[in-house]
């Protein structure tokens, strides 16, 4: 039996991020575990973890029941666990059954997943994503959220917020809270605006019938009188956002925004991309992807970039990342970006639009 200091989701899902792919699914009790769980039998236990979100947007969804139910020999009642994901969508079980076959479901608003069955084994991590589909597209879907001064984290009163092209806007109350009901569903874009501040754009998947939460903060921006500089963020060129949300309504990649780079807290490109259809390869310097070993093109905010020989996807961090795109072959890649001439093209291709843009 160990003892370890029990400490938080987010300091597990750091841990997870820091993880290679070998230690989420086999060998000893890694990093994450050492730092979460309080007790694990590594004889008889291992640790279960992942997100739930909804199926047809991807949005994390909070307070959803997990459920872990296995059969035990000799006995007509089988064994259950049960747990609820935390803000951000993320579950444990730091005390999973070693050695038993899991069915793994989990329920929100009323809807309940597939089953999925999965092996944990003692002293190992195991990590599962669950899409449950709890949105409705025929209906429409409702924002709430605060904006904040990024180097105070206070709340910043007077905001502007509009959803691009919708014509819909408000304003943050004193403590910089505000609330869009019945948007649509789909993909937009909320632009950010207040005097004393660098403006902002987020891309946001609306999920029907579902309530998402946001705290987006701004930057201040230098602003002096007659004859002196005024610093602001740079707008991105050639309306790259509106191209974002192009391509995703067009569903042919793997889109992750901002929200979901924070829920995963990865911090490197490679472990971003894992539980999406990928595998790593030599520490993550490479990628697994449909059982061929290879590494895609990589765009920064539209630029393709060549990767150092030597760290290969090691070498680009998410920490600065607005929005990444992946795309797994090249029928799926778009004109932008399929270089015909190019040998990787094969692989496909991951985009990354950084914060500031170019």
């Amino acid at each position: 039996m160990r003892h370890f200091a029990l400490v938080t989701y987010a300091a597990f899902a750091l841990a997870l991020g820091a993880l290679p792919a070998s230690a989420q699914s086999e060998g000893d009790v890694g990093l994450a575990i050492a730092q979460v769980c309080g007790e694990v039998d590594e004889r008889t236990q291992g640790v279960l973890a992942g997100t739930v979100r909804d199926q047809s947007s991807g949005v994390l969804l909070d307070n959803a029941a997990v459920v872990l139910k296995w059969s035990i020999p000799m006995n007509e009642y089988p064994g259950t666990q049960a747990e609820r994901t935390n803000s951000e969508g993320f579950f444990l079980f730091c005390h999973a059954p070693g050695g038993f076959a899991i069915d793994v479901y989990a329920e929100s608003l009323g809807h309940r997943s597939e089953a999925v069955t999965v092996g944990v084994e003692p002293g190992t991590l195991v990590v599962e994503h669950i899409v449950v589909e709890v949105s409705d597209p025929s209906v429409p879907g409702f924002i709430t959220g605060r904006i904040i001064d990024r180097s105070t984290g206070r709340g910043i009163e007077n905001a502007e917020l509009s959803i691009r092209d919708e014509g819909i806007g408000t304003l943050t109350n004193i403590r910089g809270m505000f609330v869009f009901e019945e948007v649509p569903y789909g993909v937009y874009i909320i632009d950010v605006r207040h005097l004393a501040f660098a403006d902002r754009e987020v891309a946001l998947h609306v999920a029907g019938g579902l309530t998402q939460n946001l705290v987006i903060e701004l930057s201040e921006q230098a602003m002096e009188l007659e004859g002196l500089t005024v610093t602001v963020e740079p707008k991105r060129f050639y309306n790259d956002m509106e191209g974002l949300v192009r391509r995703m309504n067009m569903g042919f990649g793997d889109f992750m925004l901002r929200s979901d780079i924070e829920a995963s807290s990865a911090s490197s490109l490679t472990h971003l991309l894992l539980g999406r259809g990928v595998r790593l390869n030599d520490a993550g310097r490479s990628l697994v992807i449909r059982g061929r070993i290879c590494t895609p093109m990589v765009f920064i905010d539209g630029r393709m970039t060549r990767l150092d020989p030597d760290r290969g996807l090691l070498d680009i961090s998410v920490l600065d990342a607005e929005a990444v795109e992946f795309y797994k072959g090249t029928a799926s890649i778009p004109a932008e970006f399929n270089y015909s001439n190019n040998l990787q093209v094969g692989c496909g291709a991951i985009v990354i639009w950084t914060r500031r843009g170019r």
